[in-house]
């Protein structure tokens, strides 16, 4: 897994209450939504290489409690990769939110992450994700093993969904 300096701030502290463009009312956006983080920089420092001065690649890995780098099988990041998704998807239940500032790859777009912006062909993405996943697992018929963050991330998931079901909520015509 990737250790990036890059993290993603919480939505508590991204989202803003500001004025619209002609200041009649206001609107929720999304500002700052990452940072560079000083602490995860520190520790990559460790891997500085002391006759070159750079640092190793060694540094470029998330690493467990021991220090060592952390693995899983390729389904389970799949899975893993699939369920952060799903957790992110819009309010509405249907796009993937857009997080991590401009999407550099297309400029005419690159307003959608400060308007809470989300999209639709990222759903169809995860759709096609998640059914090759099940693909995969029931055709070799054995567990996937997770991590134990992101079992207590889909067990809250599943909550939200349970709470959302048990309302009955249904969307307005």
């Amino acid at each position: 897994y990737f250790f990036s300096t890059a993290t993603v701030r919480p939505r508590s502290e991204k989202y803003v209450l500001d004025f619209t463009f002609d200041g009649t009312s206001k609107h929720v956006i999304q500002l700052d939504s990452t940072y560079f983080d000083m602490g995860k920089s520190k520790e990559q420092e460790t891997f500085r290489d002391s006759n070159t001065g750079l640092i190793g690649i060694e540094a470029s890995w998330q690493r467990d409690h021991d220090g060592k780098p952390f693995m899983s099988t390729p389904i389970a990041k799949l899975f893993l990769l699939a369920s952060i998704k799903f957790a992110m998807r819009d309010a509405w239940g249907m796009g993937v939110e857009y997080e991590g500032g401009r999407p550099g790859w297309l400029d005419s777009m690159n307003g959608l992450p400060g308007m809470v912006g989300s999209g639709m062909p990222e759903t169809y993405e995860l759709y096609l994700l998640m059914k090759y996943v099940k693909k995969v697992v029931d055709k070799y018929d054995r567990d996937v093993v997770v991590p134990a963050e992101l079992a207590i991330m889909i067990s809250a998931i599943q909550d939200a969904l349970d709470t959302l079901h048990a309302a009955a909520f249904e969307d307005p015509e």
